[in-house]
């Protein structure tokens, strides 16, 4: 048994299939020039900042949360290893067209990022390490997610202090 296509199924065709195309074209176009900004901008973050021995970009805030932590148990361990953006500052991010800002809007999730490592080893891809679930657990008790966190950083931190790495 055949069915009939209606008129208003064929409308919706005509009309969905040029944009369609449209959209396939964008991507045909668009994917070349998406992974060539993000090649060029992970070779200026190694000429720019790895050079110095900056592997890591550290996102926080200025939240009772985390605040005190963060400046406390990380910063005082990975200062020399890391750029470092305030969340809570923002608001002057474009005035100051930071390349850390640059490389925060190109390897950040979009949502749940502060606070957030995200480490450049080198030769590797760049791996983020999220903390803003951790600190929720800890509110609740859980200190796992947050011990488990902070291994990760500091694992990567060891590997980043290495002379060969």
């Amino acid at each position: 048994m055949t069915r009939k296509t209606t008129t208003r199924e064929k409308l919706l065709l005509l009309v969905l299939s040029p944009l369609l195309l449209l959209l396939l074209a964008l991507l045909i176009v668009g994917l070349p020039f998406y992974g060539a900004y993000r090649i060029l901008l992970r070779l200026a973050f190694e000429a720019l900042v790895g050079i110095k021995g900056r592997r890591i970009l550290l996102v926080y805030s200025r939240s009772p949360r985390w605040q005190e932590y963060v400046e406390n148990h990380w910063l005082t361990q990975i200062r020399d290893h890391a750029m470092v953006l305030n969340w809570s500052d923002r608001a002057t991010w474009k005035a100051h067209r930071s390349f850390a800002v640059w490389v925060f809007r190109h390897w950040a999730p979009s949502r749940n990022f502060n606070p957030m490592a995200i480490v450049f080893p080198r030769f590797q891809r760049a791996r983020r390490i999220g903390f803003y679930h951790a600190f929720r657990d800890l509110e609740h008790g859980k200190e796992g997610p947050l011990r488990d966190a902070e291994t990760q950083l500091f694992a990567w931190l060891g590997q980043l202090r290495r002379p060969n790495a």
